[in-house]
């Protein structure tokens, strides 16, 4: 009866040593959220690009109203 408790035992340790290893990772990283991501510098430049193209057809209707 001696012999086969040993086995059950190192059973028995393997998985307390498996459980705690488990719980001892560290958890895994949240996913990004939904949505493009945009830094700074890109935002800048579609505000930049957007503000020049609403100031170049404003002038080019300016120009064409004072043609005549």
């Amino acid at each position: 009866m001696k012999k086969n408790l040993h086995k059950y035992y190192y059973l028995f340790i393997l998985l307390l040593a498996g459980t705690f290893g488990v719980i001892a990772q560290p958890p895994a990283p949240l996913p990004p959220p939904p949505g493009l991501p945009i830094n700074d510098g890109v935002l800048f430049l579609g505000i930049a690009a957007l503000s020049y193209g609403i100031f170049t057809i404003y002038n080019h209707t300016k120009k064409r109203k004072s043609l005549g």
